[in-house]
């Protein structure tokens, strides 16, 4: 029986809204129940995980990361990202794997334990956890190098600690600060600036082994901890701390992990999370009726991921509303090498690096903690547009040479029925099939999420 308009229609936002883009013959895989099809792959066990032996553990990239390999190890573990990408039949869960990574957004030239160490942080904490609880990826975020690292807490020391004391030393409030505004309450969450403050106190302590450090045997540091969490009792501010009207004891290092479990359940926390993914996945503008359900199940399962991940698929919006959200770069190259069935060389990784730096958007290098802005606008614009066309052509160049394929086959493939009739009667006007290859990927079939 041939698929119902609705069918394809189904399909289309199966791979563009909530995947990462259709591979031949994509449609016609996922059956007549697309929403089933997204539920089993995350349903699928194991589906995040990469299991690539050559990729480094956590004790190796940490001391790596202080050895001068941040950059060696970088480059590997991003090709193993693209490889998953496309590895995959749809890709929803993939697409939640970017969603948090961007969620607890690094910039890897902030230092080499980012560099380093982000892959493997990836992998194991958001890969981990992707469909797990919030709790346990938000305490494997805060107490990891990168983080520690990117948010400038490696030396934030007691003021009342014993070195604090001896030093004369104090403080920092940045992972405190987006902790809270970023990682969890969000901006409106109700927390005051003296909060940040008293956070940051309780977070006092956590830091990483700086190469230094483990060379001279420093600050707790040795051979064999080289680049990794250390928790330092001695910087750590002493006593309880009250933070948003709760006290915590003097604990020493579970003080932070009370509070970390504390915030991944708060209702503000819920809402700010179930509007960002309402804000990615669907709409630019996420209204209560899409955000409450998913809060609401957030706060019932106390921050279980798939569950969330499920219910954001039961919106009716999810299925209903048009795809006008325009694909990230980032996207849009990863769904290039979906449809094509191949990527850049790894000699020739600029293929994926220089059209996401003219697009600036190159993963893992966010300018501020803030991550990647999700909102449509800031990718709509002539000159990123020009730019996209620009990327189609050097894929097709680059990549695949000299076209032999039939593209309005390879357009069917990948669509089918949701193929408008003036996109496919543009493919079948072009005599070059590279020409033709560029359209598809330029038209709004593709481009629209």
């Amino acid at each position: 029986m041939a698929p119902t308009a609705q069918t394809a229609q189904n399909a289309l936002i199966a791979f563009q809204r909530f995947g990462m883009g259709a591979k031949p013959g994509g449609p016609a895989s996922i059956g007549s129940d697309a929403k089933a099809a997204l539920r089993a792959e995350a349903l699928s066990p194991n589906v995040a995980a990469i299991t690539d032996t050559s990729l480094p553990s956590y004790k190796q990239a940490c001391a790596l990361s202080q050895k001068g390999r941040a950059f060696e190890v970088h480059d590997q573990e991003l090709n193993a990202r693209v490889d998953k990408h496309r590895s995959v039949d749809i890709g929803f869960v993939e697409r939640l794997v970017v969603f948090w990574s961007n969620h607890f957004s690094m910039n890897v030239y902030k230092a080499d334990a980012v560099a380093g160490t982000i892959g493997q942080w990836e992998r194991d904490v958001v890969r981990k956890h992707v469909l797990g609880n919030f709790a346990d990826m938000l305490h494997g975020t805060i107490a990891h190098p990168a983080m520690i690292a990117y948010l400038d807490n490696a030396d934030s020391i007691g003021p009342n600690s014993p070195i604090g004391l001896e030093w004369g030393a104090g403080y920092n409030e940045n992972l405190a600060r987006e902790l809270m505004e970023l990682h969890t309450l969000g901006s409106g969450g109700g927390y005051l600036e003296s909060d940040v403050t008293q956070l940051a106190n309780i977070l006092t302590g956590w830091s990483y082994v700086r190469d230094w450090e483990a060379t001279d045997h420093a600050n707790g540091g040795n051979n064999r901890n080289r680049g990794q969490f250390i928790y330092r009792a001695d910087w750590h501010e002493p006593g309880p701390i009250t933070l948003m009207g709760k006290s915590y004891p003097a604990v020493g290092k579970q003080q932070a992990e009370l509070v970390i479990k504390d915030l991944a359940v708060h209702p503000s926390t819920a809402e700010h999370i179930a509007f960002k993914l309402v804000r990615h996945f669907i709409t630019d503008e996420p209204t209560p009726a899409m955000v409450n359900p998913l809060k609401r199940t957030y706060l019932r399962t106390g921050g279980n991921l798939k569950a969330v991940s499920l219910a954001l698929l039961d919106l009716p919006e999810s299925w209903s509303a048009p795809l006008t959200k325009l694909r990230t770069p980032y996207e849009m190259a990863i769904a290039q090498y979906r449809s094509l069935g191949v990527r850049y060389a790894d000699d020739t990784s600029w293929v994926l690096y220089d059209p996401l730096d003219a697009l600036d958007q190159i993963p893992w290098e966010a300018s501020s903690p803030e991550g990647y802005p999700d909102e449509t606008p800031r990718w709509l614009n002539a000159d990123a547009m020009r730019i996209r066309l620009d990327v189609a052509q050097l894929v097709d160049a680059v990549i695949v040479g000299d076209y032999q394929g039939n593209v309005v086959q390879l357009a069917d493939s990948l669509f089918g029925a949701a193929l408008s009739h003036a996109t496919r009667q543009k493919l079948a006007d072009l005599s070059n099939p590279n020409d033709a290859l560029t359209l598809l990927f330029a038209s709004p079939e593709f481009q629209r999420r």
